[in-house]
């Protein structure tokens, strides 16, 4: 005889509902997505800082290397966003990290579902907004210590998108939330902003911590719904044990 509580355990609904769970935490494509941002908003504020000082000083050989590797970061951007060489090189990885655990995804035929074209476009649009607000701080149109509130107006609805998109879990929604709200706060001359000649960490901190976080607590979690999801199952194994020994007898 099995008891209701097994049963109510061992329900395929709770197992799809971990699996699920375990699929959206999965934080590698996160972690790419992650590193390609923060390797492009710090460049953009870092040339920005140099064209600044480039134009205030007149050295137009500075000023103009800085605007140049500007272009050249955003071709490699947009290149990296829309290469199939990067969706298997992710793809690569995933199977390295997760390897021993198999191949799961929120969603059928997540592997070969791309990106649309105005999600993309979305992307892109988002560097060249960077980009010029790079180019209003060398001009000194916009100080430098603003650059993270400048940058949320775009790259929070970007993000959004991508995490709506991908399905990923709650955790994820964490680095957009919390980069809004360091926005807002900054606005309300909440005192969370470094001093000159530090302006460059209030981009660099927020937009690095923050997906940190995210990242971090999605891997936790991630481990915690392997964890669930291996206990339920075990359960129903053992019920259905006990069920072929209860009918042998």
């Amino acid at each position: 005889m099995i008891n209701r509580k097994n049963t109510q355990s061992t329900d395929p609904r709770e197992i799809i509902q971990w699996t699920r769970r375990y699929a959206q935490s999965r934080t590698i494509y996160f972690l790419v997505q992650w590193c390609l941002i923060v390797f492009v908003i710090c460049i953009t504020g870092l040339v920005a800082s140099l064209t600044q000082q480039a134009y205030i000083a007149g050295n137009k050989s500075l000023f103009y290397t800085s605007v140049i590797f500007l272009g050249i970061t955003f071709f490699f951007f947009i290149w990296i966003s829309v290469s199939r060489w990067t969706a298997e090189l992710v793809w690569q990885i995933t199977l390295w990290f997760y390897g021993r655990e198999g191949f799961v995804s929120p969603e059928e035929n997540t592997r070969s579902k791309q990106l649309p074209r105005w999600v993309i476009a979305l992307i892109g649009l988002m560097l060249v907004y960077h980009i010029f607000g790079a180019i209003l701080i060398s001009f000194r149109y916009l100080h430098l210590q603003y650059l993270q509130p400048f940058s949320a107006v775009i790259l929070v609805p970007v993000l959004c998108v991508l995490i709506y998109y991908q399905g990923l879990g709650f955790w994820a929604w964490l680095w957009p939330i919390l980069y809004g709200l360091h926005a807002i706060l900054l606005l309300a001359g909440v005192p969370i902003d470094f001093p000159s000649p530090w302006y460059l960490l209030n981009i660099m901190v927020p937009i690095f911590g923050y997906g940190l976080i995210a990242i971090l607590i999605g891997h936790i979690y991630s481990r915690y719904a392997l964890w669930k999801l291996k206990t339920v199952t075990r359960q129903g194994l053992e019920i259905d044990t006990n069920d072929e020994v209860s009918e042998e007898k």
